[in-house]
């Protein structure tokens, strides 16, 4: 689990604080650019957030269904041996 965290800092999180950095420093009256930029990122960040999750759970709903019918064939494998 640690390189996929690796690779976000990397590639998403160290630039994006650059770019927000950068985006303030222009703005220097209202900082309107860097809040409609924040704020349109964490809304984007949240659906695609419930996206995963959603998908997340409807793998692991499978898996388990998965898992119950392997081992099922397992135990019936096991009694015609005996």
């Amino acid at each position: 689990m640690v390189g996929p965290s690796i690779i976000f800092y990397i590639f998403f999180a160290v630039p994006y604080i650059f770019v927000m950095y950068w985006l303030v420093k222009q703005d220097k009256k209202k900082y309107a650019w860097g809040l409609a930029v924040v704020t349109i990122i964490a809304i984007i960040g949240i659906i695609v957030s419930q996206k995963a999750s959603k998908v997340a759970i409807q793998n692991y709903q499978q898996h388990q269904i998965d898992a119950r019918e392997i081992e099922k064939e397992n135990r019936q494998d096991s009694l015609k041996k005996k």
